[in-house]
Formats: structure tokens, sequence, C-alpha cells
């Protein structure tokens, strides 16, 4: 059975009635947008959330605007057993409801490899044609006794010379946003600015840093050639977790499934834990949708 239609939290009180359902390790990256709403974190993004039951499963659906002329994001997940057909439906209503695939308004998702297929037979079903940029990442979190080490943890010195502190100058911005894939700097300033952002710097000049994406997880890790060899992405990560979790954040990250060198790092390190499924790593795919050159739009 099928509750009668999607029920919206559009507000922050009803957003505070079901946020803690999301802290599962699997659902941070939906916890932390929400969280991010009910406190204004980034007030330029503004979260909605809608949910259906369908035979037992709930389908949790979050729809995020931001006024940077980005691609709204989509964050899919659910509690209980995924099943396409259910979540079909459910996603047809999320659709109509947030205008996707009308006009030129596509879809940019995070969510499980599952909710991937299903959106490819989605668009099939309603002739629908887009171009795909997919990112496929395996999910690393960190558990409570992670968070209680690394909440105080003492990395030991930086090599001489060195010092880390959070982006300051129009410069670090300036270089940070020339290394960004997003196309909008105003957006990546926002960021640096109100989610956990290192810098690393060799006197004046930048040597790396390490970012933050809008659904919480640690993102952009880059320590420029001349400096590597020194431990310094190590410091800069460790660094940015102990600022995620004074902020309320649990630290956590997304790493290609063809980066095989950062993934075995990342598992030999023990810093977080990868999410799996019955032992075997889950697979998150975060999709960008875009229009094909005969894309019909569905109403």
């Amino acid at each position: 059975m099928a509750s009668s239609t999607l029920k919206a939290y559009n507000s922050q009180k009803a957003l505070k009635t079901v946020v803690e359902n999301f802290r599962k390790p699997r659902q941070l990256f939906m916890y932390h947008p929400i969280q991010f709403e009910i406190n204004g974190t980034f007030p330029t993004t503004k979260t909605s959330l809608f949910s259906k039951n369908v035979n037992g499963t709930t389908y949790w659906l979050a729809n995020m605007k931001n006024g940077f002329e980005e691609k709204d994001r989509q964050i899919l997940t659910h509690d209980g057993k995924f099943r396409e057909e259910d979540f079909l439906a459910v996603f047809d209503e999320f659709c109509k409801a947030n205008g996707l695939f009308a006009g030129s308004n596509t879809p940019s998702t995070v969510a499980e490899k599952c909710y991937t297929k299903a959106i490819e037979k989605y668009m099939k079903k309603n002739n629908i044609t887009a171009q795909v940029q997919n990112k496929s990442s395996h999910f690393f979190a960190m558990n409570e006794s992670q968070m209680f080490k690394y909440r105080h943890y003492d990395d030991g010195e930086l090599p001489d010379g060195y010092s880390i502190n959070v982006p300051e100058t129009v410069e670090d911005v300036s270089q940070i946003v020339g290394r960004s894939v997003a196309p909008n700097a105003k957006l990546v300033e926002e960021k640096l600015r109100r989610f956990p952002s290192l810098c690393v710097r060799k006197g004046e000049e930048l040597a790396g840093f390490i970012s933050s994406e809008t659904h919480g997880a640690l993102a952009h890790l880059h320590v420029f050639d001349s400096h590597r060899g020194k431990n310094l992405g190590e410091k800069l990560e460790i660094g940015a977790a102990k600022m995620a979790i004074e902020n309320g954040i649990r630290p956590c990250k997304f790493i290609d499934t063809t980066n095989s060198f950062f993934l075995e790092k990342a598992k030999k390190s023990k810093m977080m834990d990868v999410v799996e499924s019955n032992g075997t790593p889950l697979v998150f795919d975060q999709n960008v949708y875009t229009p094909a050159s005969n894309y019909g739009a569905y109403q």
C-alpha cells in the first residue's frame, strides 16, 4: 500500500521532525543539507524534502535550489527495501512537483547506483533524451570512535616554513576557483566561506587546499606539485575533519571508484570507514543530466 500523496517538508519546523532519521552513514549526504537548511548555514540554498511510503519502504527525495544559477541538486535515498517500480512512481510525482524534465530543467542527482538505473528506465519510458555526466564513487564516513579520536588529534608539526589556516586572501580564492570544475566563482567563494575549508601555505605561497560540498562531504583536496611528498594532504584532511566536527558535521567524503590509489589509501588510514551493504562497498552516483540536441520536454 502507498500513502496517497507525496508529503512535503518545506519549512525548518517540518524538517526538524525528520532530520534525525538520516544520521545513518549511507544517508549523511541527505542529513547534512537538511541540517544546513534548519540552521541557515548556506542561505542562498533552499532545500525542500519530500517523502512517500510504498509497500513498507519510505522514499526520501530532496530538492536543493540555489541562487547562483547552478543546476538544482536532487538527493535520493530510502528506508526499507528498494523496489524500482515503486520508486519510479514516487519519482514521477517528485519530478512533476519540482518541474524536472520540463523545459530545460534537467536533474543533478546524488544517490546510490540503483537510482541511476531506475532513472534511465524512467527517461526511456517517457521518451526523454538527455546527456548524462556520471561520477561513480564510494562513500567514506567517520564513526563515533573515529570522531572522538580526531576531535582533539595532534598530527604533529608541519614542515619548516609551512602553515595551515582558512582561505583568506583574494589570491587564495582566485587560485582555488581556478582549480575548480564549478563554473560559478561566486558559488565556490561562498562554499569556502561557509563550510570547512583550509589552505596550506609556504610563506605567502599557496601550497594546497581542501574544501567542502553543499551536501557536507569534504572535497577538492589538492596539493600543488612542487609541495607534494610532505604529508600536507593528510594534514589538510585532518584539519578540515576537525573543523567539520566542531560545526556539527560528521566528516565524510566521496572517492571516485576508478581512483584505486586513493581508495586503498583511505582504507589503510582508518580515518573513515567505507559505507557498505552486506559487506560490499556501496556505489553512489553523482549525475548531471543536460538536454540532448533532440531533447523533448516531458510535461
